[in-house]
């Protein structure tokens, strides 16, 4: 069965769903420096440095051109450049599910259950990951029924390059490749489209390496490398010639080394109890008419466009096993790119509802029409019902432009302290003002990246370094190689900010200092 066609009114419709979730992600943009990644993330766009795995290099170059823009300041920009991809994401999955399902009511009810879904709108104000990986998906998906549409084989090589750059970008849209090439399999035009989808590949995997390279060969002193890994290579076992070539720290960010252990330990253990959390999660953040719309969709996988619904069975149901099988904290920001599937669910749901409202319409009232009346009539009604049902949310984070839903959640305080933005910047200025020039500071990765943000990006202070302190899971002590690293630097004033502890912490002697009322451990120096 051919999908449906697109018309201008589609691509206003696309553009009037990106203009409006846009204004409301801007309205309620975080408006200064976070913890944690996010701070991360808005420091590294500025000073081209690696991130932690997998490094994120398109990410950061990508985003070091937006930051460009004269508008805000500095940290709201690399806010703004995520928001901007959440309004691509929602143009793309506006048309993908007017592509598939025809009714452009279910492509308008799908895309505003994606824009307002709580997890889905708060990291669309921050500086995060987990929007980019959405819009790329979204993107490489749309190209992909433009291609089968059209045939054009432009479409397959432009999805093919996303799909490659996305390895710089987040490794989730990686995991909907197998699906995709099952998708093509199954589509019967296989050998059409596996060179222009390989070739776009190939030449997107080579411009992400080529930005990892170029990142990894700038090594702007606040790159994750020397932030957290030089320091401590002993935590994973390995030494300064483990980490010395460009080959040696790809392999290090790309296989996880640092996260791996926390992936498919325990799959059935693992899977049982986070699959509760996200049964939890789905109940929380989607409205029970978007569930029951999604309930409808799955139920008629085969009844029409079934290989596009398998590609979202496969590509939708591989990100979702990976979050289901990861043992970090907060796993559950893993499932946001598969959100974009559930939305094309409750759109395909929705759609099928109207064709039967249709059908029915025809046989009682004779004539095309009425029976298009009847079905648009539904149509509003649904979407109308899905406003009706986030209204208040919506009026309340609008009229405090702010993402307030979030308060008292989870997602309050970290990385995004909602009630009080401005203390992450104003506890690092007074930090980076108390400290000489050239100091050492060892401390968190909560706030590791707002004092390189101050010091570094702010005030151009770039003799100070930060290190976090214990950065691989499960550490006991400080590392012999952190140890050794502090020996070295024993010219310059180096700061803790809890006194570390270890065997190797017990060969330095520490005093206890007050900096502008923060309280600080200096090292002066080793013990005899």
């Amino acid at each position: 069965m051919k999908l449906h066609t697109l018309t201008r009114m589609d691509a206003f419709l696309a553009a009037l769903a990106a203009v409006a979730g846009l204004a409301l992600y801007i309205r309620t943009l975080a408006p200064d420096l976070l913890l944690g990644d996010s701070g991360e993330f808005q420091t590294l766009v500025y000073t081209l440095g690696m991130t932690h795995p997998t490094g994120y290099p398109v990410f950061v170059l990508l985003g070091r051109l937006f930051t460009l823009l004269p508008l805000g300041d500095l940290a709201w920009r690399a806010n703004l450049f995520v928001a901007v991809l959440a309004s691509i994401t929602l143009a793309c999955v506006y048309l993908s599910i007017r592509l598939l399902a025809g009714w452009r009511f279910a492509a308008l009810t799908g895309t505003f259950s994606l824009a307002v879904t709580p997890l889905f709108w708060f990291y669309a104000v921050i500086a995060e990951l987990y929007i980019p990986a959405c819009a790329f998906t979204s993107a490489i998906i749309l190209l992909l029924f433009l291609w089968r549409q059209n045939e054009n084989p432009r479409f397959l090589f432009a999805a093919g390059l996303l799909g490659g750059l996305s390895l710089g970008v987040h490794s989730t849209v990686a995991l909907i490749a197998p699906g995709i090439g099952i998708w093509l399999l199954v589509s019967g035009q296989f050998r059409k489209s596996w060179k222009p989808a390989l070739f776009g590949a190939s030449l997107g995997l080579f411009l992400a390496l080529a930005s990892f390279f170029f990142l990894d060969r700038y090594n702007a002193p606040s790159t994750y490398y020397n932030a957290t890994v030089r320091h401590a290579l002993s935590a994973w076992e390995m030494d300064p010639a483990d980490f010395d070539s460009p080959v040696e720290r790809l392999e290090f960010l790309y296989t996880g080394r640092q996260f791996n252990k926390l992936m498919f330990r325990a799959p059935a253990e693992v899977m049982q109890e986070n699959g509760s959390i996200y049964l939890g999660i789905l109940q929380d953040t989607f409205a029970p008419l978007t569930l029951a719309l999604i309930g409808l969709g799955l139920l008629t996988v085969f009844i029409s466009h079934w290989r596009e619904r398998l590609l979202f069975l496969l590509a939708g149901g591989a990100q979702t096993l990976f979050a289901l099988n990861y043992e970090v904290d907060d796993f559950y920001v893993f499932f946001i790119p598969s959100f974009v599937f559930l939305a094309f669910w409750a759109g395909i749901g929705l759609g099928k509802l109207l064709d039967g409202i249709g059908w029915g319409a025809r046989r009682l009232l004779k004539g095309q029409k009425p029976a298009f009346a009847a079905s648009a009539l539904v149509g509003a009604i649904v979407l109308g019902l899905s406003i009706q049902f986030w209204s208040e949310m919506l009026l309340t984070a609008w009229q405090d432009e702010r993402v307030s839903f979030a308060i008292g959640t989870p997602l309050d305080e970290y990385p995004y302290p909602i009630e009080d933005p401005a203390w992450v910047h104003d506890d690092a200025e007074m930090l980076v003002n108390a400290l000489e020039p050239d100091a050492i500071l060892f401390t968190g990765w909560d706030v590791l990246y707002p004092y390189y943000f101050v010091a570094h990006v702010e005030h151009g202070k770039t003799g100070m370094a930060f290190h976090e302190t214990y950065p691989q899971e499960g550490m006991n002590g400080l590392a012999e190689s952190t140890a050794d690293y502090v020996s070295a630097s024993l010219s310059r004033p180096i700061y803790f900010q809890e006194r570390p502890h270890g065997v190797a912490a017990a060969r330095f002697a520490f005093k206890p200092v007050n900096k502008n009322g923060i309280r600080l451990y200096q090292v002066t120096g080793e013990k005899p």
